[in-house]
């Protein structure tokens, strides 16, 4: 459900989806395009505003840690949570790696 007549939650990024990122990015600045590059921050930003208004739209992954996720892109799902006043971005998980990688993230979160 929507939050009515509230600001948008704050987006609060970890050191592991800090560094999910700039690998992402280095990738598609060495293997693709600009364009590439700027399709995938068009995504991210419109995912970043949609969940800082409506954080619960998206399926669990995990429900008891209250993880959700989102498929960015073919490749990259995101892994999130809701927080009392900002949305935690875990990960943003490449779905070629082992998932066992996945499952020591949230693990530790």
């Amino acid at each position: 459900m929507a939050r009515k007549n509230k600001q948008p939650l704050q987006i609060v990024i970890s050191p592991q989806a800090k560094q999910d990122l700039t690998n992402i990015l280095q990738y598609l600045e060495q293997n693709w395009s600009q364009k590439s590059i700027e399709n995938f921050l068009q995504k991210l930003e419109a995912f970043y505003s949609i969940i800082s208004i409506n954080p619960n739209l998206f399926g669990y992954y995990n429900r008891k840690k209250r993880i959700r996720k989102y498929a960015l892109t073919k490749q990259n799902i995101i892994y999130y949570r809701s927080r009392k006043n900002a949305i935690e971005i875990i990960t943003v998980f490449d779905s070629r790696q082992n998932p066992k990688k996945l499952k020591t993230i949230i693990k530790k979160t």
